[in-house]
């Protein structure tokens, strides 16, 4: 383990095995593999579902489970100083720029919202068909789980990770660079010098996706990949309990509405596809997956995400929004604390099968033969039969 200074590496390592799916076929029309790429990702996790395909519920749920147990490089002063509210910490550089904290109970969200997704899409931490990258930038990096991570996957590949915030480990892979940096200020690095750029849960962070897709573009090299792995904020069910939430709507919606007051706008799942398709990238590739706020699936996979999701947002919900209703919305505390007591009591009621989308989109920087290296289906429904939660448990 070093600090966080690394010189240009060569790399090795290999793409991730997609996670199996729900036992579908080859995509039909699907590109055969070259020789060295990854598998195609014609299976995903049981997670991942078509957008009319509903979630089983399990019968099994009663309100006494225990899944509510409470078991559940030098850097300038300026850049390393907090500034502090309401009780919570907050990034000092480009101060307010980014409206959540960054104290320890942050933190402690971000790593289990990690793992979430990391659950969700069947323990890969990416979908690009990726081989045999040497330079990986992670946008927003956070608490730099997901770049260390990485640097193990590929540890002859360098891997850069930016944040507002210096609040990643000291001790890292030799391969890994932590970076205080905005990526909404103009990008330092050389244009085409990225193999994959990589960014997740950057809700509250731009303020422009277009942009951030076509400076993605520019510090892709030929050939290579732009990834973004994002919440849909938009509640909803498949059986319409989800109207019964009344706090938990509430709290989405005014969430929603001071982002975009506060000049973060919270996009929906199907618009960053034709961004980065207007960026320029190609071969975009968009994979759907439903992440429901606590243990009410049949289905066993999503009932273990369900578990660790509900825990970041009983534990987390107040921090998520307090920077934003008190500075845009102008709440009192005890009001956000009204509001989000009765949301944590809605989340624990297994009998409103609310669910928020999570989206994955890939896209590649066309190279001079406009080849595509590894393969991803066209669709990732297309001609496949997703069958009930129940007979994939």
């Amino acid at each position: 383990m070093a600090s966080a200074t690394v010189k240009g590496p060569e790399q090795n390592g290999s793409s991730p095995t997609p996670p199996p799916l729900l036992g579908g076929p080859k995509m039909s029309g699907e590109a055969e593999q070259q020789s060295g790429s990854p598998p195609a990702l014609t299976n995903l996790s049981c997670a991942q579902q078509a957008p009319n395909s509903p979630i089983e519920v399990d019968s099994l749920n009663t309100a006494d489970d225990d899944d509510w147990d409470d078991g559940s490089a030098s850097i300038v002063s300026s850049v390393l100083d907090y500034e502090f509210e309401n009780g919570r910490r907050y990034h000092a550089y480009k101060a307010g720029h980014y409206p959540l904290p960054n104290d320890e109970l942050e933190l402690e969200r971000l790593d289990l919202t990690h793992h979430v997704i990391t659950l969700l899409l069947g323990g890969e931490l990416f979908l690009a068909p990726l081989d045999q990258p040497r330079r990986i930038l992670d946008i927003g990096t956070g608490t730099g789980l997901w770049a260390i991570e990485m640097a193990d996957r590929f540890p002859k590949a360098l891997v850069v990770g930016t944040d507002l915030s210096p609040i990643q480990p000291t001790w890292v892979p030799e391969n890994v660079r932590f970076e205080v940096d905005d990526v909404e200020s103009e990008w330092l690095y050389r244009r085409s010098s990225f193999d994959y750029i990589h960014s997740r849960s950057m809700l509250g962070a731009i303020s422009d996706w277009k942009k951030l897709a076509q400076n993605a573009f520019k510090h892709c090299r030929p050939g290579g990949y732009f990834e973004i792995q994002e919440l849909d904020c938009f509640v909803t069910s498949d059986d319409g309990t989800h109207l019964r939430g009344d706090a938990t709507n509430q709290w989405t919606s005014m969430m929603k509405s001071a982002a975009r007051e506060y000049g973060r706008p919270v996009p929906r799942y199907y618009e960053y596809k034709p961004w980065l398709e207007e960026a320029g990238f190609i071969n975009v590739k968009e994979y759907l997956f439903k992440i429901p706020f606590n243990t009410w699936p049949k289905n066993k996979q999503l009932k273990e995400v369900a578990k660790y999701n509900f825990v970041q947002y009983f534990e987390g919900c107040e921090g998520l929004c307090i920077g934003l209703f008190t500075r845009q919305l102008k709440w009192q505390l005890a009001e956000i604390q009204v509001l989000c007591a009765k949301f944590r009591s809605e989340i624990k009621d297994k009998s409103i099968h609310s669910y928020q989308h999570f989206v994955v989109v890939v896209g590649q920087k066309p190279d001079s033969g406009n080849f595509s290296r590894g393969s991803t289906p066209s669709s990732v429904f297309e001609n496949v039969n997703i069958s009930s939660p129940e007979s994939q448990a």
